[in-house]
C-alpha cells in the first residue's frame, strides 16, 4: 500500500513539512526536530491504514487529559459553552 503522507525537510528555514501524495497539499509540521515530525507523520498515516482505530485512541488521550469525559453529558458540555458569553446566536440575529 503506498504511504499517503510523506515527510521532507526544507533546507530553508529547518522546518519539517507534510505532503499528501495524492493532491500534493503540503503542510508544515510546526518543527525542525525530526522525531517529532516523524511522530506526527506516522500518526497521519496510521489514520489512514487504520481508520477504526481512531476513536479508541482520541478516546484513550481524552481519558488521560481529562478524567471527567466518561460522564460528561452533551448538556453539560453545552452549559460550558454557554457560560463563557462568546456565543451569542441571539445577539447575531438582533444585529442585522
Amino acid at each position: 500500500m503506498k504511504r499517503r503522507y510523506i515527510l521532507y525537510h526544507r533546507r530553508r528555514g529547518g522546518m519539517f513539512y507534510i505532503e499528501v501524495t495524492e493532491t500534493r497539499k503540503q503542510e508544515s509540521t510546526g518543527t525542525r526536530d525530526r522525531a517529532e515530525a516523524t511522530s506526527v507523520l506516522n500518526a497521519r498515516n496510521e489514520s489512514i491504514r487504520q481508520p477504526h482505530l481512531n476513536l479508541q485512541i482520541a478516546k484513550a488521550y481524552l481519558a488521560g487529559t481529562d478524567s471527567g469525559v466518561a460522564t460528561r453529558t452533551w448538556q453539560q458540555g453545552l452549559d460550558a459553552i454557554a457560560g463563557l458569553g462568546r456565543f451569542a446566536p441571539a445577539a447575531m440575529h438582533a444585529t442585522s
